[in-house]
């Protein structure tokens, strides 16, 4: 190694980098948390968390926690580099080391693996489905009573010009276009604008800026429909609107949505209760928590309170109070934000290699002081 890459090195194995970024990480996560009580858990940890860097009074950039932890790992890895001696007087400190490597390593797959989605209820309602915030999904499918029979095809497969094909039902789907983002109109100037039939009674969509803020968008489709009654039925879809749109062949009806990409739950939840506890003469919220009762699907029940710093875990599904909000009808909601991390075991697995590594550095000491007094 030449002079210039030691001195390199060197410099990005500097202390003064290691206690920079510990005290960025330590404003980021206070400035965070705080955040999340008005904006909700997902901006905040959008914005402060998962971002490179954000800006401050919109023109003054400040480091997100994403950009600070690639920098603190660089640090670290260049310090394994420089300064450790690779002796067995020194394994404890090289154990503790990897061990803080590979927090580095869980948070990189946690963030890469892991499912991010959220669950919105009434007091008193249920479900075993959660809703990505950000994903979409086509969905078709059957309806038999209570009982749905659906296939779902991720909208990033979705492209102008692709034909979409359902052997399940038997029916084929032509995309004249498609917007990951765009706007839905009901009024037209004149009738050769209208795109197709929306049972919400849009006559046409146009494509808009894709926003940053990944739950702002809302998608769209023109489609055209082969296997049907009507051999030539071309429709809209809209991300935005609640009714599906139906499709008849023979005597059976298919359902047919936009809607965001929907995750299914190993339990049941149901919101017994919500909480909301507001700073004096304000309306803004000091906290809140929702109680709710799981139902396993191998059986029984329990009931667990659910708040800001206070999460549910199951398996490898780990539940947070995100936010709160308000019917039409001012009946409360209670937003949860569900995560499925299935690297969920390597954080406990690096703090045990840390607390192993620093053991033994201790125990490799108290050796080395007892050989000095018997000297």
């Amino acid at each position: 190694m030449n002079k210039m890459n030691k001195r390199i090195l060197k410099s990005l194995a500097s202390l003064k980098i290691t206690v920079s970024c510990l005290a960025l990480l330590f404003i980021l996560v206070l400035w965070g948390t705080i955040a999340q009580v008005n904006g909700g858990l997902y901006l905040a940890q959008e914005r402060f968390f998962n971002s490179l860097f954000f800006t401050v009074g919109g023109f003054i950039p400040f480091p997100g926690a994403r950009l600070v932890l690639w920098v603190l790992f660089i640090n670290l890895v260049c310090a394994a580099k420089v300064r450790l001696v690779y002796q067995w007087k020194q394994a404890g400190i090289i154990i503790t080391h990897i061990g803080l490597l590979l927090f580095f390593v869980s948070a990189f797959v946690i963030f890469h693996g892991s499912v991010e989605s959220n669950i919105t209820l009434l007091e008193h309602a249920g479900t075993n489905v959660s809703t990505s915030y950000q994903s979409w999904e086509l969905s078709i499918w059957t309806q038999d009573g209570n009982k749905r029979d659906v296939v779902a095809l991720d909208t990033k497969f979705v492209n102008p010009g692709d034909a979409l094909e359902f052997p399940e039902y038997g029916l084929s789907l032509n995309v004249e276009k498609y917007f990951s983002n765009c706007d839905a109109y009901t009024a037209v100037e004149s009738p050769d604008q209208i795109q197709g039939y929306n049972p919400s009674g849009i006559k046409i969509i146009k494509p808009t800026a894709v926003s940053k803020e990944p739950e702002r968008n809302f998608p769209g489709a023109v489609l055209t429909v082969k296997g049907a009654n009507d051999p030539n039925f071309k429709f809209i879809l809209y991300g935005g609107e609640p009714k599906p749109t139906i499709i008849n062949k023979g005597k059976q009806q298919y359902y047919i949505m936009l809607r965001r990409k929907r995750f299914e739950l190993p339990f049941i939840i149901t919101l017994k209760d919500f909480k909301k506890d507001v700073h004096p003469n304000t309306q803004m919220a000091r906290s809140y928590e929702s109680l709710v009762e799981i139902a396993l699907k191998e059986g029984g029940t329990r009931e667990i309170l659910i708040s800001m710093n206070e999460p549910l875990r199951h398996k490898s599904f780990t539940l947070y109070q995100a936010s709160y909000g308000e019917d039409q009808f001012g009946r409360e909601l209670s937003t949860l934000a569900v995560v499925e991390n299935t690297g969920r075991l390597l954080p406990y697995i690096s703090s045990l290699t840390v607390c192993f590594g620093l053991l033994v550095h201790l125990v490799l000491m108290g050796m080395k002081k007892r050989k000095r007094k018997h000297v």
